[in-house]
């Protein structure tokens, strides 16, 4: 069994404070870059694995650790949205 804890409010409280010291730690860069295919589908290829890690541990009766992994991949696929790097699909 990992190490992190199930219970949603520790494990909250973790989180907000790994984000909040990664922000006063983090470099934005703040000018146009060519990103690479490559590196766009290292960050789909995350998605994907978020979205399996979610499901088993859904199926592994731990919601916690699931709601993080969903969590995870949504905001890498935001992400993306938001930099112009995917598009959602038209409905047909």
């Amino acid at each position: 069994m990992s190490d992190l804890s199930e219970d949603p409010k520790e494990r909250a409280n973790r989180y907000i404070a790994n984000l909040s010291k990664a922000l006063e730690t983090i470099r934005v860069i703040h000018e146009d870059r060519v990103v690479l295919a490559t590196n766009i589908s290292r960050v789909t290829d995350a998605v994907q694995r978020y979205l399996a890690d979610a499901r088993h541990y859904l199926g592994e009766g731990r919601p916690t650790t699931s709601l993080a992994s969903i969590a995870y991949a949504e905001g890498l696929l935001d992400a993306l949205t938001f930099l112009e790097l995917a598009q959602p699909s038209n409905p047909q």
